[in-house]
Order: structure tokens, then C-alpha cells, then sequence
């Protein structure tokens, strides 16, 4: 049972994590849709 809550809380993600993730997403799609190509 402890091996499951420490891999829980190993799992888990961090939310500031998750916004940064949306953030560098609509930057690519603000990128697309403007035409341009990816810069990487």
C-alpha cells in the first residue's frame, strides 16, 4: 500500500506545469494560423 501512495504522489502533476503546457500550445496555434512556420 505505501509503494502505491509513493507512486501517487510521484504521478501526479504539477499545475504550473499544465498552464505552461496551454501557454507554448496557443503560441503554436497563434503561429499557424498566422501563416508562419514553426521556429523550431
Amino acid at each position: 500500500m505505501a509503494r502505491a501512495v509513493a507512486y501517487v504522489r510521484q504521478v501526479t502533476v504539477d499545475p504550473a506545469e499544465i498552464v505552461r503546457a496551454i501557454v507554448v500550445a496557443s503560441c503554436a496555434l497563434a503561429l499557424i494560423a498566422a501563416g508562419q512556420a514553426l521556429p523550431f
